[in-house]
């Protein structure tokens, strides 16, 4: 409706007045035939009965009395005469817009849910249920807490879409500060619910995931690893040199992972600048320092799995798959790259190899089309935006285990670095590492023994694929063509006869 000029709501405000006059004349005629004039004295007030009697006609009269009282609150509303609320300028303009979407249970509830939290809402309900408890704040006399269902779906939300607070937490009826504590006691209580949900996990597990890398042509494999960056704003508080590379001109954070052929974050490392390489971010990580000291990749002898792994000659235990820009290592198989000597065989084992080490890639398009806080640019604090992190790793576990798939990478590196590793990597290393795990010269060995036998396992499966192919089509053509097939039959058993 257009905005009404002030000429133009006095005209609106007279007509209405004489309106309402008459249909308040009417009213009150009909209660002073039912109750009698004097009855309604107590309502009106001596004053405004003093001044309806004030007139000499009883029309006048009743005029005054009646329609002055039910006239003031229309010509108060409708020329906006009534003084405005005093704003509260400390206090933002919270609507719960979106939160009310969400509550709502019908046939399109997972529309939204997806839409707005990147799941189901019978995954929802199923996590709320674990974090629920600890997202839990005790009643006090000054206000109200907010329910733990609220804050879940405020951290969700953040981490699917992005943005800043002070755009998305009004829209669940949180302050700037409320939100920002929301997503941290979110962070905090999916870590303290699934401890074990990012890690290598146990024997069975890793005979499991060992089994899936032999039938893609890599026995004995633990996972793939990789780096991706994360755009940010450049941190106050560090070197703005250290997070922006020359390529690029942007400010990103790195990202190193381990993942498995179901694309299960395994192990990750969060916080490095933009300008460390793949490589020094590996060696200083704990998970550089337990495999030189033999807590990884190597075979327990308690395991009961390992009779029914195969055993390759070369290769000492389990292993990783890294692209060129990582060391050679015992542990670390790398493609052989642009080398001038290379073989056909290298060449056919850097494909098999490329093949199998892209779910590391296809990891950070799910994960960053799950979380797109960690895709587009935002303002960061280190320290809070890796808890951020650890708890999106925790929940892309969960979800491809529930089975919640979603519907539908920066590779640049510097070589140079800062003086230092970030300021919280644990440098402590607990007993002497071993001597066959690192070495270039070892781990040339053993990629060269893991190219035999990748390629010798190919050819096998080549063979297979080509004699069930081979299979195939005779049992096609000699459906079509029996004849054809009785002349086959005939010249076979003509061969295998002595006389033939």
């Amino acid at each position: 409706m257009p905005r009404l000029r002030r000429r133009q709501r006095e005209e609106v405000a007279v007509a209405v007045m004489a309106i309402a006059g008459r249909m308040a004349e009417d009213a009150f005629q009909s209660l002073d035939s039912l109750l009698g004039a004097r009855s309604l004295t107590p309502l009106l007030g001596p004053h405004l009965e003093s001044m309806g009697s004030a007139g000499g006609e009883d029309d006048d009269q009743t005029w005054g009395r009646h329609g002055l009282v039910w006239l003031f609150p229309a010509i108060i509303h409708i020329c906006n005469l009534s003084p405005r609320a005093s704003p509260r300028w400390w206090v933002m303009r919270q609507t719960t817009g979106l939160w009310r979407d969400l509550i709502p249970t019908d046939d399109a509830e997972n529309d939204h849910y997806i839409g707005l939290l990147r799941m189901r809402r019978s995954t929802f309900n199923r996590l709320l249920r674990k974090v629920g408890p600890l997202l839990e704040k005790q009643v006090t006399k000054f206000r109200l807490p907010f329910p733990p269902a609220k804050k879940l779906a405020y951290a969700l939300h953040r981490w699917a879409h992005g943005g800043s607070h002070w755009h998305s937490s009004s829209a669940y009826g949180m302050g700037k500060t409320s939100g920002i504590r929301a997503v941290k006691e979110v962070a905090d209580a999916i870590h303290a619910t699934y401890p074990h949900a990012v890690g290598f996990g146990g024997l069975e597990d890793r005979h499991r995931r060992m089994q899936q890398f032999e039938a893609l042509g890599f026995p004995n494999c633990w996972g793939c690893i990789d780096c991706t960056h994360v755009y940010v704003d450049k941190p106050r508080t560090k070197d703005g040199g250290d997070y922006c590379s020359g390529r690029n001109n942007r400010f990103s954070v790195v990202a190193q992972l381990v993942v498995d052929s179901e694309l299960h974050v395994l192990d990750f490392c969060y916080g490095f600048p933009m300008t460390v390489g793949d490589a020094r971010v590996l060696k200083n990580r704990s998970l550089y320092r337990q495999a030189l000291k033999g807590s990884l990749f190597i075979d327990d002898p308690e395991d009961p799995f390992h009779a029914q792994r195969p055993s390759i000659s070369g290769v000492p235990g389990g292993y990783l798959l890294g692209d060129g820009r990582y060391p050679n290592l015992p542990w670390l198989v790398i493609p052989f790259g642009q080398q001038p000597w290379l073989t056909r065989a290298m060449q056919r084992f850097d494909a098999l190899h490329k093949i199998v080490r892209s779910c590391v890639e296809r990891f950070f398009g799910v994960f960053k089309m799950r979380f797109q806080y960690f895709y587009r640019p935002h303002i960061c604090d280190i320290a809070t935006e890796r808890l951020e992190f650890r708890a999106c790793c925790i929940i892309h576990n969960l979800l491809q285990d529930w089975g919640d798939l979603p519907e539908a990478d920066d590779k640049d590196s510097d070589s140079s670095c800062p003086e230092g590793p970030a300021p919280d990597v644990d440098r402590r290393v607990d007993g002497a590492p071993l001597e066959y795990m690192f070495g270039r010269e070892r781990g040339q060995a053993v990629r060269d023994a893991l190219c035999t036998e990748v390629l010798r396992l190919w050819e096998l499966r080549r063979s297979q694929a080509l004699h069930c192919a081979y299979k195939t089509a005779e049992g096609i053509i000699f459906g079509r063509f029996p004849h054809f097939c009785d002349d086959n039959i005939r010249r076979r058993e003509a061969s295998k006869s002595p006389h033939g």
